[in-house]
């Protein structure tokens, strides 16, 4: 073989590794897809500020007594580690548990940021779990944050001060976000394919809306706020009945009353078989547990709480003050105070 050929063959064989390479670092840089159904958290989590999440293994949440800053720790609640120093709400954990959005909330209690270079004290933010990388994808302040599918929805404030929806595409480059509504509509419940809100600047009957067309359905004809898409049907509380709790299954129109006490929050366990809520009349403030299938309410504590979340079998909370923070094992039915430091 003379010098050319071989000098020619080395030139293609450099070129090929190097495409290779370029191709490979695009490919390891490129997000996962989530299935198009994929919520990034449970509706009542994120009804509820959004501070717990879980995959399969782990429990991701923001730690009240460490000012609400990025932690993790197992199922079993032990092995705590702090992986992150921002003040954090709303996460959302991608479907490969590779990446955490959240919103960043360090105006809270003037909390510095993971970066002395980045000097937002709010916005929306992207963790890779594996490169340890943070990325800011909306340097404002925010309301409600959902990873639907590939593409986060959020609020955030309109020329009239009020909540506007947006959504934004996650697995392109680039992509900058689009203005879905003006109307004041909470992104927290994405079931098969379709966000569920309650029309609160309409008529406050329960719509959806299907992210390929943003073309909003009504899907039920009550007066319904805060619903939740469970397997047998829709929870929702009812503004025209003193914000009792009701459950309108898939398969009829009549809704059935769970509890007439007024209630200002509310939650659905991991499993589907409890509900959670705190009971908020004047006289008898208690949170509460009910059985779905017993019909048998318990109370779980009296007075002022709120932050409901639950993963895996706990429910967590707080009290109203956001002082401290309880951990409920549904199992056990032993309630504890959750205050864990990193290890």
């Amino acid at each position: 073989m003379n010098r050319k050929i071989k000098s020619i063959l080395i030139f293609i064989i450099v070129i090929s590794l190097i495409a290779i390479f370029v191709l490979l670092t695009k490919i390891s840089s490129r997000l996962p897809e989530n299935p198009s159904d994929y919520a990034g958290n449970t509706p009542g989590n994120l009804y509820n500020r959004g501070l717990f999440v879980q995959d399969d293994t782990y429990i991701y949440f923001a730690n009240l007594s460490d000012n609400f800053r990025l932690y993790r720790i197992d199922s079993s609640l032990e092995n705590v580690t702090r992986i992150g120093s921002d003040s954090v709400e709303y996460l959302n954990l991608d479907s490969s548990s590779s990446t955490l959005y959240y919103s960043r909330t360090n105006y809270r209690k003037n909390t510095p940021g993971t970066s002395v270079f980045d000097i937002s004290s709010a916005g929306i933010y992207r963790y890779n779990l594996k490169k340890d990388a943070l990325k800011r994808l909306y340097q404002n302040s925010c309301g409600a944050l959902l990873l639907a599918g590939n593409q986060l929805l959020y609020q955030a404030h309109g020329e009239d001060g009020s909540f506007d929806l947006y959504a934004l595409p996650v697995n392109k480059k680039g992509a900058e976000a689009l203005l879905i509504t003006t109307d004041h509509i909470t992104p927290a419940c994405y079931s098969g394919g379709l966000l569920y809100y309650s029309g609160v600047t309409k008529d406050h009957c329960l719509y959806t809306y299907r992210p390929e067309t943003w073309a909003s359905s009504l899907a039920a004809d009550i007066d319904c706020y805060l619903p939740i898409a469970a397997d047998t049907g829709i929870y929702f509380l009812s503004q025209k009945h003193n914000y009792s709790l009701f459950h309108l299954p898939y398969t009829s129109d009549t809704a059935t009353l769970i509890t007439n006490q007024r209630l200002c929050s509310y939650n659905l366990s991991t499993d589907g078989r409890t509900l959670f809520y705190q009971v908020d009349n004047g006289k008898h403030n208690r949170l509460c547990r009910y059985d779905i299938s017993t019909k048998t309410e318990t109370t779980l504590m009296e007075g002022d709480y709120k932050n409901l979340n639950t993963v895996f079998h706990y429910l967590f909370f707080t009290d109203f003050a956001e002082t401290i923070c309880y951990c409920y094992d549904i199992n056990t039915g032993s309630i504890t105070v959750f205050a864990p430091e990193a290890d």
